[in-house]
């Protein structure tokens, strides 16, 4: 016998999913960072595949869908936190993590549609060991054209390129902490402590472990970035199926971002 709480009583659709993103203000030819949550959705007839689709669909051939393809564990494990590791594998860990590898690393953090994107035919993806972004539509080359080892996160990385096209934000069912547009700011502050990192890579003999500078980044604060641009009403609050979702324009975020990091930040 069947659960009730185990019976599927919705179930959101392609053309659903397609009706609300644009109510909420995505439209033809936009540039479009997405941070989601699948599950947050609900039940979606189609999972992964049918969000790619419609976000797809939505911005058209004019359009471009950004998504991040993070691999944390491909850094210096001296700075993990969450669980952080003991002193004694560090060694351990920085000769044996495979390098970055643009299908085979594992980003499953960065949730199911961020990997349906990134297996789909035409996406393209940077080559960062730590911080890989992938695009599909009309500027996917232009934003994945460079993205240097140092400071990856800066003007001179995918996410200077989206604020150059003035793309627009799209967070589906994660908060403020999960968008990495917001590390833009971060760089642009001139707040934040540089580090040095490391990641496994590919070099002209095979693997090694490469070491970096980049920032110290603390994505704690995003919550209160958050909070100004919606008091500020600079953000869309909706609803699609399940998932809360906020849109906003990313200068602008970063603007205000850079703005309040340089204000409160010691």
């Amino acid at each position: 016998m069947t659960s009730s709480s185990n019976v599927i009583g919705a179930v959101l659709t392609r053309q659903q999913i397609i009706d609300q993103l644009r109510a909420i203000g995505v439209t033809e030819g936009m540039t479009l960072m997405v941070h989601s949550s699948l599950r947050a959705f609900g039940y979606v007839c189609g999972g992964a595949q049918t969000v790619v689709d419609a976000l797809l669909e939505v911005v058209g051939y004019e359009g471009t869908i950004v998504v991040s393809m993070q691999s944390g564990d491909n850094s210096e494990p001296s700075y993990w936190q969450n669980p952080p590791v003991t002193l004694g594998l560090f060694d351990t860990i920085r000769k044996s993590h495979p390098s970055f590898h643009v299908v085979h690393s594992d980003v499953r953090k960065m949730g199911a549609i961020s990997e349906s994107i990134r297996h789909r035919e035409g996406s393209v993806i940077t080559n960062h060991p730590a911080v890989a972004f992938c695009a599909m539509g009309k500027y996917a080359r232009f934003i994945c054209r460079h993205h240097e080892l140092d400071f990856p996160l800066g003007k001179e990385s995918p996410l200077g390129a989206c604020y150059d096209l003035k793309a627009h934000v799209l967070l589906i069912g994660v908060g403020y902490d999960s968008c990495t547009a917001l590390h833009l700011a971060e760089s642009l502050s001139g707040k934040r402590s540089v580090i040095l990192q490391g990641g496994a890579v590919e070099g002209s003999g095979g693997r090694i472990w490469q070491k970096y500078v980049d920032y110290d980044y603390d994505p704690d604060d995003f919550k209160n970035i958050g909070l100004v641009l919606e008091h500020k009403n600079l953000v869309t609050n909706f609803r699609i199926g399940n998932a809360h979702v906020q849109f906003f324009e990313m200068q602008v975020a970063v603007d205000e971002a850079v703005a309040w990091i340089k204000e409160r930040v010691v």
